[in-house]
């Protein structure tokens, strides 16, 4: 099912926010060009990620979010106005309906994981990655984490849309503290027959689990390992290439599987 965030009215959307501005997507213009919204950048600490109500008397928007402006709050940012934009999102906003966010596909809660979807989109746009992938198909963790500061958005959105558009069999997974949270894999590598065994817990001697005991060291984490420790077995296991990032200090960790011996 297609979900709102990528339905063709959402994209078209989408594709005129990007039509007026430069990359890194300026979300400054974004939200200044439709004059109703007003932000308040404060020290919110750990209340919300972002936010965003609608004030009827005053028929204005407030997108509240943290005052350091990082990658990771430029995609809360772009979340948020995931919520404004998506057709569905505003009515709820209209009717008086608000709720702090958790941006970053945590989240198991559908209109948070549209909003992602809508940010995912919006600060890397399509036309970008196809530019990109037409050059060089196959791209490393590392390689994903350079383009996520080129674009100045979070390393999670950029290896997920990675994921999505490559021709490549590679997977995604975000895991916190040991718990997988996100996983996605490209068609390629679900074609080739990975399946996801479903589980939840980390394997515990993995690049994935190192990365998670060394939060905050800004290293990237990589090693071969049997297909079989990620995926349900299969007749014939395959060597898999396994890199994984620590998200800062959130106990998040970003984690690309990729198939060494696809030839295509």
């Amino acid at each position: 099912m297609t979900i709102k965030a990528t339905s063709p009215e959402v994209k078209q959307i989408i594709d005129d926010l990007q039509d007026n501005v430069d990359l890194p997507i300026d979300l400054d213009k974004i939200i200044n060009n439709e004059g109703n919204i007003r932000t308040r950048p404060a020290n919110y600490g750990n209340k919300f990620d972002g936010r965003i109500e609608y004030i009827s008397d005053k028929n204005i928007f407030i997108l509240y979010h943290p005052k350091l402006i990082s990658p990771r709050v430029r995609f809360s940012i772009a979340h948020e106005l995931g919520h404004f934009y998506i057709p569905e999102h505003r009515k709820l906003l209209l009717s008086g309906k608000s709720h702090n966010s958790k941006a970053g596909f945590i989240s198991n809660k559908r209109l948070e994981r549209e909003a992602d979807e809508f940010a995912s989109h919006l600060l890397v746009p399509e036309s970008y990655l196809n530019e990109l992938l037409f050059k060089k198909t196959f791209l490393t963790l590392k390689d994903l984490l350079k383009l996520a500061n080129e674009l100045q958005v979070s390393a999670t959105a950029m290896t997920i849309r990675y994921v999505k558009m490559t021709p490549e069999p590679c997977a995604v997974i975000l895991s916190q503290e040991g718990q997988q949270k996100f996983y996605l894999a490209s068609e390629e590598m679900e074609y080739t027959g990975f399946q996801w065994r479903g589980c939840k817990d980390i394997p515990w001697n993995s690049a994935s689990a190192k990365a998670s005991k060394n939060q905050g060291s800004g290293e990237v984490f990589e090693e071969e390992t049997d297909s079989g420790v990620w995926f349900s077995k299969r007749k014939r296991e395959r060597k898999i290439w396994e890199e994984a990032f620590p998200l800062g200090y959130t106990g998040l960790v970003l984690t690309l599987l990729s198939d060494p011996s696809y030839n295509g």
